[in-house]
């Protein structure tokens, strides 16, 4: 079985629209804001991670890195530049809070703070920070996706853009 969000050699052009596959009929279009945004995940549950790079590879966006704690995510968005980072609070050696920052001090991706916790005071700090979005967890593709959009809806207009 390929790896999510990599392609088979074996694969070759683009099919006509008469023997697309389900899937790929249900694909996004070009249209969707956010087809073709590169993405870096940060999560430490190896399992949330992959179903997050399954959901968003198959709504159009590319993920170009993914780190299970916040000193490797930090390395990895410094270096790939990505257009989006979903980053969860809770992860071993830097927390995602104290990662966001050192990120937003030196590049200003749309990052989206993806969390357990509920809890007003993280909403606030990640504001503060200034993440674009928050996202609670237990996340689904119908609840991530308008999210995601909403969170790069809010990116594109915050001042000094």
């Amino acid at each position: 079985m390929p790896l999510i969000g990599t392609a088979s050699a074996t694969e070759g052009p683009p099919k006509p629209d008469s023997s697309l596959t389900p899937s790929q009929k249900n694909a996004p279009s070009e249209a969707s804001p956010l087809a073709g945004r590169r993405v870096v995940i940060c999560e430490d549950e190896g399992i949330l991670q992959m179903q997050l790079q399954r959901a968003l590879t198959r709504a159009g966006l590319q993920i170009v890195g993914s780190a299970n704690n916040g000193q490797t995510g930090v390395e990895i968005v410094l270096r790939e530049r990505p257009d989006i980072v979903l980053m969860d609070i809770r992860m071993p050696i830097m927390n995602g809070l104290e990662a966001a920052r050192r990120i937003l001090a030196v590049y200003r991706p749309c990052l989206v703070m993806l969390t357990a916790y509920a809890d007003e005071s993280y909403q606030q700090q990640a504001t503060e920070i200034g993440a674009s979005g928050y996202i609670v967890k237990p996340v689904t593709t119908e609840t991530l996706l308008p999210q995601l959009r909403a969170a790069w809806s809010a990116f594109q207009v915050e001042p000094g853009r």
